[in-house]
């Protein structure tokens, strides 16, 4: 028969087991090496446990199963020896300012404040959300733990070689979409870098293109439609400032067959009544 215990972990990280602290380095590491979640109804409160032959030891968070509790080469630590890669892609925080980052156990790993503070120096505003950038390549746009009704996000794929959505090309953009199910409106939010500087320090007309076509496509891509672009058309109504954050927002127009309508425009974030380019587009769905 096996034998049970009780364990809670607080929103610092601590390991309690009958209010008294588990220390021990490898038994922590042993703890959540074998950590996953529990499906036993008699502990509803206890949702994780982590077993070992005839031990069954529950756990019960106070926020999340995992705390991170140091950051260090890139990574983030929740035990003397166990860590994940830092991805800015997985950050996102509550409606009280608590910071998180996706965990390899439950949804999200909650950072400690120390670890919270040292991350937030690289985090700004941008749009309705945030954006990180370290300065070193790791960029991310930030956003809540809950979105609105409605309201999904869409993350580049770490196997995707885009160079628009994919996270797998070292010169791509990387970018996340927000996608309204009610509006059917897809957008994405953008402060140009020196990768996309053109002429009189602003953004070169060839990525503005490829901002609004990206855009466009990922309305059509978000329903399951392969199509790739037959036409596209770019009005250029302002300058893209270097630096400045710009959204751009797509959506289809109308639908004929394999044919696809799409329009979208860009706009600054701090100037939202004035378009700096817009575009139509012709999408032609595949065979």
């Amino acid at each position: 028969m096996a034998r049970e215990f009780f364990y809670d972990i607080t929103d610092r990280g601590d390991l309690l087991l009958d209010g008294t602290v588990q220390d021990d380095p490898e038994f922590v590491d042993f703890f959540f090496r074998r950590l996953a979640t529990s499906a036993n109804p008699e502990y509803a409160e206890y949702p994780f446990v982590s077993r070992c032959g005839a031990e069954w030891n529950y756990l019960r968070p106070v926020d999340t199963a995992i705390v991170f509790t140091h950051f260090f080469d890139g990574r983030l630590w929740y035990a003397a020896s166990l860590s994940v890669p830092f991805d800015a892609n997985k950050l996102t925080y509550s409606s009280d300012g608590v910071l998180y980052h996706g965990a390899p156990v439950g949804e999200r790993g909650r950072l400690v404040p120390a670890v919270a503070t040292e991350i937030a120096r690289h985090i700004t505003p941008l749009g309705p959300y945030y954006h990180y950038d370290d300065g070193g390549g790791r960029q991310g746009l930030v956003v809540p733990t809950v979105l609105p009704d409605g309201v999904r996000i869409l993350r580049p794929r770490p196997d995707n070689l885009c160079i628009g959505c994919g996270a797998a090309n070292p010169h791509g953009l990387a970018l996340t979409f927000e996608v309204n199910d009610h509006t059917q409106h897809v957008r994405t939010w953008i402060r140009p870098d020196v990768r996309l500087q053109g002429s009189l320090s602003t953004v070169h007309g060839g990525f503005v293109s490829l901002l609004l076509d990206e855009t466009m496509g990922k309305s059509l891509s978000i329903h399951g439609i392969k199509a790739p672009t037959a036409q596209l058309q770019v009005n250029f109504r302002r300058p893209m400032l270097m630096g400045r954050d710009h959204v751009v927002d797509a959506h289809i127009v109308e639908q004929h067959g394999r044919k696809n309508f799409v329009s979208a425009e860009i706009r600054a974030v701090d100037d939202p009544e004035h378009v700096v380019a817009e575009g139509k587009a012709l999408f032609i769905t595949l065979r």
